[in-house]
This record gives C-alpha cells, structure tokens and sequence, in this order.
C-alpha cells in the first residue's frame, strides 16, 4: 500500500521516477520502404519496468540502439514513449560499436554474466573491456546528473551492466537517493574472486542507498563478498560500509498481472489464438510451448533432449503433440551464443527428422523472433505446458507471464528448480534440466494430469503471481528507498522539472 508522505505533501510513490538500464523500452527501426516503425523491447524485465514507468511517470535513461533510434529524438536526445500512448520521457545515451563490444559485449557479457551463473562458460575478463565498462557506466552517471535538478526524485538503476553508476552518480549529487536491482543471480564470493576488478564493482554497489536482490540466497553472497573484501559491517538489512549506512534486500520481481488480466479478456484474443495456430501449423490436440532469449543459460539443448526422450518413450505422441519454441536472438556476435545457437538449430532439426509423421511434418515449431504480449499471451493460452528449464537463472518472469495469462486456470508450468521462480511457484511441477529422464517424466506428469489437479496446481501459482506483482515489487523496493532517512529528501516535486 502507497504510504502518505510523512512531510505532508503527495504521496513518496507517487513521485516521477528515474530509470536507469542499458536496454531501452521502445526501439525505433527502418523498415522496407525507408519509414520509421517502433516495437517494444523483448524481455520480462522490460515489460515490467515500462508498467512501472507508466505508472510513474518520469524519464527512463537507456542505450539507444534501434537503427532509426536517432531520428525519433528531439534535441535533448528524448522520445516520449510508449509512442501510441506517451506516459513518461526516454532518454537515449549513444555508444560508439568499439563502446558496445567492449563495455556490453565484453565486459557486461563475456565477464560478469558468465561470473554470475553457473552455466559453464568461462568468465573472460580484459583490461580494455574493463576501461570502457567504467567510461559508460561514467556516462550514464552524468546523465542522470543532467536529468535530475530535483534531487527528491528516487534514482532506480538495473543490474550488472551499471555498476559503477550508482558510485560516479554519489560523487556528482551526494544526496541523491540510490536503489539499484541485481536482476540476475550474484556469485557466491569464492566465485566473486575470479574478477580482477570485484573490489571496484562492489565498492560500486556499496554506494547505494538501497541494493535489491530477487532471492535470499544472492543477498547473501553480496554481504559476505562485502564483508571479505571492503571490511563491511552489519546484519540483518543494514550493511556500513566506508562510513555510509546502505540497506541490502531481497524482493523478487513480478509481471504486470492486470495488464496481461486485459489482453485475456479482450474481445479479440480468441482471434488471435485462432491466428497464431494457422501461423505456426499447430493441428494437434496438444500444445507445449517454450519461450526464451537465445541464451545458454536457458536450458534450451535440455529441454529438447527431454523432448525426444519423452516422444521415444511415448510412440505416437508425435501425432498429439506440437511444441512451439519461441528463441530470440541475444548477442549473437558472442562465440557461447552463436555456438547454443546453431546446436539449438542442429537439435531441433534433427528431433523433427526422426519423430516426424507420416506426412513428413515434425513436432517442434521453431520461431527466432520476438512476439509482442498481445499475441505471447494468446501462444500462452493455446499450451497445455510451459518449459522453463532454466541451468541457472535470478528470476525467469516467463514463467510468471505464464500463470498470469491461465485465466482459465487450465495449463501446467514445468519449472527447473534452478530458476529463482521455483522458489515462490512450488506448485508447479518442478525439474532438473540436467536430468534428462527425470525431466521427460516431470512432462508426463504434466500431460497426463487430471483437470482437477491442473486446476488447483494452477489457482494456487496465480495467487503468488497476482500477489507480487511488478508494482509491488517496485513499490517494496522505493519505499524502502524512501523510508531509509525521510528527514533529509526534500518537498517533493509534482513533476520533473523540465519535462514536456
């Protein structure tokens, strides 16, 4: 529940908000015909956090990496978005392509994201990647600066990819008030000591007023990491560190419940269900579907090795059964990316070859590119099953986005135990991708449940999800944020200043 403002004025939460990530919500692109068309970024962090904006309102600081992201800016670099129906200011930072592959590419991706899951892909650190990780995390600190001449205004940075901002930002406007969201697990500290550079990111992170975690376990790999390497004191939610008293937390995210409540209920999403099995030649009675960033850590190779398992075991399931796998492309210029890519591409074609019908059609659709939540969560309504086989993940909103769009409390969620979500969704018929048996019986399971036992499994997962969902979870963090030292914000501002 929003809480009045202790000084009398609106709200703390109803304050306009600054953004802070690498990816942008909107992207502007060139079509065929040289026009400007937008689309919204892929990614349940997206779509939860642009709920959030449009709630807020306020300004959404990103990388502006659409092709014709420039022409859409005014002078200021700035767009009004969502562009059909514009809510809150996006303000675009442009990096060089040398900026992108080493502080994103290189850095963010090769480094930190390898670091920080257990996927088995060797962490590569570089000293040139680490120069410029640092000059645009400086960067966006300085826009924030630019951004925020009234300081009541809170400040939410998201994950690895700016860790350094919230320390620059503290030199440039001490009293700024800081959260920032760790989205993706944080290495245990033995882990942690791979980075040459740990002791700057964590002292990065140490300049918060507020650092938000999705699950207990990574809070607590920050806090020990903390106390091994900058001498940090406290427990509990309080950590001192170098003087300053920071909060440390564990809130996971959630996905906008009601918008998805809307699409379900519009009057032309039956229509859309109808046209997404045309598209994707669905003529079974069966559906699974699987939707996820092309990623290695998404568990994609096991989960069609548990696929072609169950299809060996259960002869003429091919005539029953049609799985869709939505895979959008994700830093494909990565060597470990484009190699999951093209054993993703040699897998599917091949379980296709050998369960395929009579008429020479295989069970797996494959589709490498994003859907908008419109037509996602009409694909979610079509499936008996959602895969989310996860090798290691802080969160996973695809199987939440799942839940919220089973208003019809039929469909069963087949959840990897190493995903964060498996925490909070325990009804769902949980696995471990990496038991390829065990796995393909879990999808059994899955098929042959009673609509009874679908129908409880399912009412019980969309109260989890119905109960935290985006809003509360940015509401949790930000009156944290708030509540940490209410004498020393300043009255707060109707808008930002400055903002159309």
């Amino acid at each position: 529940m929003v809480q009045p403002d202790r000084r009398g004025g609106e709200p703390a939460l109803t304050r306009p908000l600054v953004v802070v990530s690498n990816r942008e919500p909107y992207i502007h692109s060139r079509s065929a015909d040289g026009s400007v068309k937008w689309s919204p970024t892929t990614g349940g962090v997206s779509v939860a956090l642009d709920a959030l904006m449009r709630e807020r309102g306020g300004v959404w600081i990103a990388h502006g990496a659409g092709d014709a992201d420039r022409l859409a800016v005014d002078d200021d670099d700035r767009v009004r978005v969502p562009p059909d129906a514009p809510a809150y200011d996006l303000r675009r930072i442009w990096l060089t392509e040398a900026e992108e592959h080493h502080y994103y590419e290189g850095f963010a991706n090769e480094g930190l994201w390898p670091l920080c899951h257990v996927a088995h892909v060797k962490p590569v650190f570089r000293t040139e990647d680490w120069r410029i990780y640092q000059s645009v995390n400086r960067r966006f600190a300085h826009t924030v600066h630019a951004e925020l001449p009234d300081v009541s205004a809170p400040i939410f940075v998201q994950d690895y990819h700016l860790t350094l901002v919230p320390g620059f930002l503290r030199r440039l406007r001490p009293e700024a008030r800081v959260a920032l969201f760790w989205h993706i697990p944080f290495p245990h500290p033995d882990q942690l000591r791979i980075c040459p550079y740990r002791r700057e990111i964590l002292e990065g992170l140490a300049d918060c007023d507020l650092l938000a975690f999705q699950l207990e376990r990574d809070r607590r790999n920050f806090l020990a990491a903390a106390r091994a390497e900058l001498g940090a004191r406290g427990s509990g939610s309080r950590l001192e560190v170098g003087g300053r008293t920071m909060a440390v937390c564990a809130v996971p995210i959630g996905v906008d419940y009601d918008r998805i409540q809307a699409v379900t209920r519009a009057p032309a999403f039956e229509a859309e269900q109808n046209r997404l099995r045309r598209e994707l030649r669905i003529d079974t009675a069966l559906v699974g579907v699987g939707v996820d960033r092309l990623d290695y850590t998404k568990g994609i190779p096991e989960r069609l090795s548990a696929l072609d398992a169950l299809f060996t075991r259960w002869p003429g399931l091919n005539r029953q059964l049609t799985f869709v796998q939505i895979a959008v492309p994700s830093r494909s210029t990565l060597d470990s990316y484009a190699a999951v890519e093209a054993d993703i591409d040699e897998r599917v074609a091949a379980i296709n070859a050998k369960h395929a019908r009579a008429d020479g059609v295989g069970p797996i659709r494959y589709r490498k590119s994003a859907l908008r939540m419109r037509r996602l969560t009409a694909l979610y309504r079509l499936a008996d099953f959602c895969i989310v086989s996860s090798l290691h993940d802080g969160m996973n909103l695809v199987a939440k986005e799942f839940v919220a769009a089973r208003e019809d409390l039929g469909g069963v969620l087949v959840l990897s135990e190493l995903a964060g979500a498996a925490q909070e969704l325990t009804e769902a018929v949980i696995i471990n991708p990496y038991d390829v048996e065990g796995f393909a019986d879990g999808l059994q399971l899955a098929l042959d449940m009673q609509h009874d036992e679908r129908e409880r499994r399912m009412r019980a997962l969309r109260r989890v999800v119905a109960g935290r969902d985006v809003f509360r979870w940015a509401t949790e963090i930000l009156e944290q944020l708030e509540n940490l030292d209410p004498r020393s914000l300043p009255p707060a501002p109707g808008r930002l200043p400055g903002r159309r």
